[in-house]
């Protein structure tokens, strides 16, 4: 093989399943070109142009085929070889006919060569004719000036056409258009000599410094792009070239990654195998490859590196050995004898590393501060027990020179709570319960701080512990760092914790435009927050914030006069305690002081003013305790919670509510209110969910609405107000899990169910669940999908449509939707998604809709023999942009199934071009969908 022809590698595993096969991927000396994208292989571009970089040509074609061919003279040598008599006849035959078919193709290539070849010559001659003619007819009319401008044309354009035959002939590069390594060179000479001579005139060595580092990044950015290519060359991953040396490397990785999981005795083998042995996945792959080949002109094959694997048995714990020298240690060990890790079954060397990690968990969490892991070690045997069968022995050794391991207690625990202020104010030492507060201020309830504080004097000192420590003060958002250390005093410890305050005030604000329907709106946010207000650590917070929208009118005839239709503005006081305010003893409070309670009191309003229709001012106010079980698990308890909704409306708007059932819920929504409920939540984490891994997420909501009317009556707050009761609950269900390293797969599953049981069978007008939008069924509008197979396709007058009539909000007391997502990274902060949506609502206890309008009567109620062909479904593509601070989102949603449209006519999937713009709907979004 000569040394310009490179060989792309395709590596895979025979004889592994199931996660060995998954573990053992992963050990690839090189890539595989494995990396996909929405199921196509995605290579790196740049990587065929550095493999074929002298060019594409038809005359780069003939190279290729010749080397197929030999590449078939010896795959043919080595079967002929190995055949008998009678195969070695077909053998040659069948040789003959291939070698003929590619002399053929090379005769074809060759004739398109010469043939675009002279194509081209015959294009420049007949230019040359063509403008010399015109030159002519100018310089006889005596029009000098259109003479000298159509021989500048005449000279660039003939220079363009040479090129291109020049380019054709030699087979220079085309396709990648904006990539030229001498231009890239030269402007990397060009930008070192300008920052060369910024650094040298720069006034300042703060100025030069910045120079020199922008200077670094630019090269480094320039040097990036001259050796694999631009932006749009990198994208993808690099092709894996075959080579020897790695794949024995890979064969040892793969055998020790075996021996891991107790295969003592596997075989590997190697076996490389060239592209025509391919079934036909693995052809239609070669040919996708070789396309990409052929246009950027690389000059290589492919061969298939096989690596196959002969498990044998699987090697068996028998027996588990204790050789603990420290015998405290060793009894505390045997206490927890039953949560160890480590017991007979199959060999795995996780498990040795999950039990190395309990031991030193287990020590370093009872007194033994200087426990460290290095005095853990294990012994495999296998020759004592029968074939297949381990004795492991677990050895703790002792410190050098010492007969123990030494456990610590705590003697004291200082608190500091102004650690950064300066030393020359005098300092206050205070003691309460066990715990010395040092104070320059004495500013914060030091009962509230002991709750806290798991930290006991006394106690063994546990690691575990004091980073309880530390996340618990977090959680009062009044220290900006915590810092604990231990100072020694022979076998005892004082604990120090310092720690340094926030600023008493703190403001933020926010302002930019939102866009709901028509056009954007600009919007403002102002938040003041007050820490430790009263001195017991509790955080006095005022929110405000105004905006104004382009929202549709409710009513279908309303005039439109150009300007904003609906102003809003609103505020709300909350005052957060770090504590249940509920009659407990000292003693419980300090108990339920490690699972981060909290009181939020909360009185707030909102106004509402849609032009020409309405005016809705809300007050509410709140009651909620909050507590959490480390980070995975938050409870949210609001015993109570009242809103109060004082409407007005205009006597055109009046009319249009008197065309509903005085009580349908779009009609009450407008009417004076007074809405009392309580809720429970509870939040569960699961995995490393939070940051976008592996990893799950369950939220569980109960509500019951009414509660004050059961205990005062219907109309304690006057006849005029409408009153609701009702019992709600949902479960949303999150799931994400990672494919590859680039690759992550989403699901969500969301159910909800409200059931209105009071006078007027209603739930208040938020209390619905709605379908459609960012974060909901992507290919329909927000709020516009259901209920069930309910779409009127008749407009507010009463004329008939011939599409869904979408202008109005669906709302239902029954919530499925599910989702699926596929999230790939792309390149630097940008990825791709595709993803499938279903769902739907539906209402229960009455109909809501006019069931006159739709062309099959549907009147939106849920039916368990019908509720499988209402689902919704929608599909689409998007793109989320990381940008760190935060992940801007776009999607596009198309609609597959839509239940509201007449049966049989229901899959649209057919009509997505077609009718495009009914069909689709794009999403703009701030975070993932789910």
């Amino acid at each position: 093989m000569k040394d310009d022809q490179q060989i792309l590698a395709k590596q895979k595993i025979e004889g592994l399943s199931g996660s060995l096969r998954d573990g053992a991927k992963g050990l690839y000396e090189q890539s595989t070109n494995s990396r996909m994208l929405f199921g196509y292989p995605f290579v790196h571009i740049a990587h065929f142009y550095k493999l074929g970089e002298d060019g594409i040509g038809y005359k780069r074609d003939v190279e290729r085929l010749e080397l197929r061919k030999n590449d078939l003279k010896e795959i043919f040598a080595k079967r002929i070889e190995k055949a008998d008599s009678t195969r070695k006849i077909e053998l040659k035959h069948t040789l003959e006919k291939k070698i003929a078919r590619r002399n053929n193709k090379i005769e074809r290539v060759k004739e398109r060569f010469d043939k675009k070849v002279n194509k081209r010559e015959e294009r420049l001659s007949s230019l040359i004719r063509r403008f010399e003619q015109k030159i002519q007819d100018a310089n006889d009319d005596g029009n000098k000036k259109k003479a000298n401008r159509l021989e500048g044309r005449f000279r660039w354009k003939k220079f363009r056409k040479e090129q291109k035959i020049e380019r054709l002939k030699d087979y220079e590069w085309v396709g990648l258009w904006y990539f030229d390594p001498d231009v890239e060179k030269a402007e990397k000479d060009s930008l070192i000599t300008k920052f060369d001579h910024k650094i040298q005139h720069a006034s300042t060595d703060k100025k030069r410094q910045k120079l020199r580092n922008k200077k670094a990044k630019k090269i480094d950015k320039k040097n990036k792009t001259i050796k694999q290519g631009n932006q749009l060359m990198r994208w993808g991953e690099e092709p894996a070239i075959y080579n020897h040396t790695s794949s024995k490397l890979t064969v040892e990785k793969i055998d020790q990654y075996l021996n891991s999981k107790g295969y003592f005795d596997a075989k590997i083998q190697i076996d490389t195998a060239n592209y025509d042995s391919l079934n036909f996945t693995g052809r239609f792959g070669r040919n996708v490859r070789n396309w990409f080949s052929r246009w950027f002109g690389a000059k290589h094959r492919y061969v298939n590196v096989d690596y196959h694997v002969d498990l044998n048995n699987r090697y068996y714990i028998d027996s588990i050995q204790y050789h603990i020298e420290d015998t405290v240690l060793r009894a505390l060990i045997f206490e927890s004898i039953k949560e160890s890790p480590l017991k007979k079954g199959f060999y795995d060397q996780s498990t040795l590393s999950e039990e190395r990690d309990f031991i030193y968990d287990l020590a370093v969490n009872n007194g033994y501060y200087e426990f460290s892991k290095q005095y853990i070690q294990f012994q495999i045997d296998s020759t004592q027990l029968g074939q297949d069968s381990l004795i492991v022995r677990e050895l703790i050794k002792n410190p050098p020179q010492q007969s123990e391991h030494k456990i610590y207690y705590l003697d004291s625990v200082v608190f500091i709570t102004d650690a950064s202020i300066r030393e020359t104010y005098s300092r206050t030492n205070e003691s309460y319960r066990d715990i010395t507060f040092s104070f320059a201020k004495n500013r914060y309830s030091k009962k509230v701080l002991e709750w806290r504080i798991p930290l006991e004097q006394d106690d063994p000192y546990s690691r575990d512990l004091t980073l309880e420590t530390q996340r618990q003060l977090s959680y009062l958002d009044n220290f900006k760092f915590i810092n604990i250390n231990y100072d020694t005093t022979g076998n005892y410890f004082v604990a120090n914790i310092f720690t340094s305050p926030f600023d008493k005030f703190q403001t933020s604000s926010e302002f930019g435009l939102s866009r709901a329907q028509g056009r954007p709106g600009p919007f403002v946010n102002v938040n003041l927050k007050n820490r430790n207000t009263f001195r017991t650590l509790e955080i006095l917070s005022f929110d405000a914030n105004a905006k104004l929208e382009d929202l549709q009118s409710v009513r279908e005839n309303a005039e439109f006069d150009g300007n904003y239709t609906s102003r809003q503005f609103g505020g709300e006081a909350a005052i957060t305690f770090p504590q249940f305010l509920f009659p407990l003893g000292s003693y419980y409070k300090n108990k339920i002081g490690r699972f981060n309670p909290k009181t939020r009191i909360s009185f707030g309003f909102s106004f509402e003013d849609r032009v020409s229709e309405y005016r809705r001012i809300i007050y509410q106010g709140t009651w909620a305790y909050s507590w959490q079980v480390k980070d995975q698990v938050k409870y949210i308890l609001t015993p109570f919670q009242l809103s109060l909704t004082d409407a007005t409306t205009t006597d055109d708007f009046d009319e249009f509510l008197a065309t509903f059932d005085e009580n349908n819920p779009y009609a009450l929504a407008f009417n004076s209110s007074v809405v009392s409920s309580t809720a429970f939540q509870m939040d569960i984490s699961f995995g490393d969910y939070a940051h976008g891994r592996d990893g799950g997420y369950m939220r569980l909501n109960a509500e019951m609405g009414g509660n004050l009317n059961n205990i005062f009556g219907e109309s304690f707050l006057g006849d005029s107000l409408e009153t609701y009761k009702y019992a709600k609950a949902q479960i949303d269900l999150r799931k994400i899990e990672r494919l590859t390293r680039n690759t992550n797969l989403a699901a969500r599953l969301n159910i909800g169910l409200a059931y209105p049981y009071g006078a007027n069978r209603s739930l208040p007008y938020e209390k619905y669940f709605f379908a459609g939008g960012s974060s909901s069924i992507r290919a329909w509008k927000p709020r516009r999908l259901g209920p069930g197979a309910y779409g009127s396709f008749e407009d507010a007058d009463g004329n008939p449509l011939e599409e869904i009539n979408d202008n109005n909000e669906q709302r239902g007391e029954l919530l499925i939707e599910s989702s699926i997502e596929l999230r790939q990274d792309l390149v630097g902060f940008l990825e791709g998604a595709v993803f499938i949506d279903a769902g739907n609502i539906w209402q229960v206890r009455q109909s809501l809709v006019n069931a006159d309008k739709d062309p099959e009567g549907d009147d939106g109620l849920f039916k368990f023999e019908n509720f499988v062909d209402e689902i919704a479904v929608g599909a689409g593509v998007g793109l989320r942009f990381d940008l760190q601070f935060l992940i801007f989102r776009v999607d596009l949603g198309l609609k597959l199934f839509d239940p509201g449209q007449k049966r049989g006519e229901r899959f649209v999937g057919n009509e997505i071009f077609s009718n495009f713009d009914r069909n689709s709907e794009i999403n703009i979004g701030i975070g993932y969908p789910f």
